[in-house]
């Protein structure tokens, strides 16, 4: 599988490191730097995924009509205005760094390596809570009503949702997504709601949300519960009245949209704590569903493992052998199905036989990719139309950035007798950025403290 090439135009030497940290926890991605100047030129020869521009000025927005890149900003601080200023030039998203590195992670990884999700792969459904879950889905596909999915970071939520979708009578209808924890507060609300012509300086156009996208189909709100406090009444709202009013709209818009919520927290903590609203909670929760880790469906662990490797082979490679299986077995999948998937993409470039079935030599964990020879120089692509300036995080130096990261987020939660505010304060990072990082902890095992 080739990389994916990520643009980033006219960044000083701290954001472009600071970028670098970012990329280092995506697989498979590939950096590329360049002037305003060599813009279009540059997305010519690399076709870049995704462009991100520091400082967006006029001039190196001339290319961007043509480019079929998703298209961000990036800075080194954060205001209003660079976020307004980024939506007037119809870029998605604007993150400052290092503050926002996780909602730069959470926005690149889809754009930059789509979701085996999108082809809406049947679910795998061997063990018995999986059974229940796939005949509960059948039977609330027809409705409207709302459905809360919950469970850990990468157990399937959006497989799911996406199934609720293609057995519904809206399946040939539109599905749209927003990871609500992925994108700034000041652009969430327009991304949502959209916003009418003039609705802020620079706004020349309307443009439609997400619900208003959605229409006729299906809206998936990942991580509703980041959606700050003060948007949860107009989401609110919306339920209600399945109607929307964009940003500087004068008057509402009629919307028919089913929605589906997911979350990888505790509800009614999130409830108890305050960052999600009981009324909100009330009108999401008419169906709840919550997908149970992997560990606690061990049946379904192979049966998972052969679909993917499968479908990321494209039918080439079909089966595990005995010792790969039981190499699978034996582990305790702490990233859940995403994790699974990260050891299927190594098994299908490390297979080097003709026999169709994996060994266990293929089978790569996250603790086997930390050796002694993984000194790693990135790749570097040579030839007539390589990019001189190529940054290639290496394995070594994601598993060495996350590492470090985590000893110290741990070590003072620990010192903070797991008070958030307190820690994310000695850590210098919002309360919020000190969730996702949390989240990414647990993600991998950690025990994290609890709040204190």
């Amino acid at each position: 599988m080739s990389r994916a090439t990520i643009l980033l135009v006219d960044a000083e030497p701290e954001l472009r490191e600071a970028v670098v940290q970012v990329l280092a926890t995506i697989p498979r991605v590939r950096l590329q730097t360049c002037t305003a100047d060599e813009l279009v030129q540059s997305v010519e020869v690399s076709a870049p995924a995704v462009i991100l521009l520091a400082h967006p000025a006029e001039r190196s927005l001339d290319a961007l009509p043509q480019a079929t890149a998703a298209l961000a900003a990036v800075s080194r601080e954060a205001s209003q205005d660079q976020e307004l200023a980024a939506m007037r030039h119809g870029l998605e998203a604007h993150f400052a760094l290092p503050l926002m590195a996780e909602e730069l992670a959470g926005w690149l990884r889809p754009r930059v390596r789509p979701e085996p999700s999108l082809e809406v792969p049947a679910l795998v459904t061997r063990s018995a809570v999986m059974r229940g879950i796939d005949r509960f889905v059948t039977r609330i596909a027809g409705s409207t009503a709302t459905v809360f999915v919950t469970g850990e970071s990468g157990v399937g939520k959006e497989v799911l949702a996406r199934q609720l979708h293609a057995r519904s009578p809206r399946r040939r209808g539109p599905f749209e997504a927003i990871n609500c924890a992925a994108l700034p507060e000041a652009m969430l609300e327009a991304m949502l709601f959209g916003h009418a012509k003039g609705a802020f300086t620079g706004a020349v156009e309307a443009r439609p949300g997400k619900f208003v996208r959605a229409d006729g189909g299906t809206l998936l709100l990942d991580e509703v519960t980041e959606i700050p406090v003060h948007l949860q009444a107009k989401l609110l709202r919306a339920l209600q009245e399945r109607e929307v009013e964009p940003l500087g709209g004068r008057r509402p818009q009629r919307v028919d949209v089913r929605v589906i919520a997911t979350s990888n927290r505790d509800l009614r903590e999130a409830v108890a704590e305050g960052h999600l609203r009981e009324d909100l909670y009330y009108r999401l929760n008419v169906f709840p569903l919550c997908i149970p880790p992997l560990r606690e469906r061990a049946e379904d662990i192979v049966p998972l493992a052969e679909a993917l490797l499968r479908r990321l082979s494209g039918g080439r490679l079909q089966a595990l052998d005995d010792g790969a299986q039981r190499r699978l077995r034996e582990h305790d999948w702490p990233g859940n199905v995403r994790e699974l998937a990260n050891v299927m993409e190594r098994a299908v470039t490390l297979h080097d036989s003709a026999d169709p079935r994996v060994s266990a030599e293929s089978v790569w964990l996250d603790a086997d990719m930390v050796n002694p020879w993984s000194t790693g120089a990135g790749e570097v692509t040579t030839g007539a139309h390589s990019m001189p300036n190529d940054e290639n995080p290496t394995p070594m130096l994601e598993q060495t950035l996350q590492t470090q990261e985590s000893r110290v987020i741990m070590n003072v939660l620990r010192e903070s007798g797991g008070r958030r505010k307190e820690a994310a304060d000695r850590l210098g990072i919002s309360p919020r950025t000190l969730r996702y990082k949390i989240a990414r902890l647990r993600e991998h095992g950690f025990a994290v403290p609890a709040s204190g």
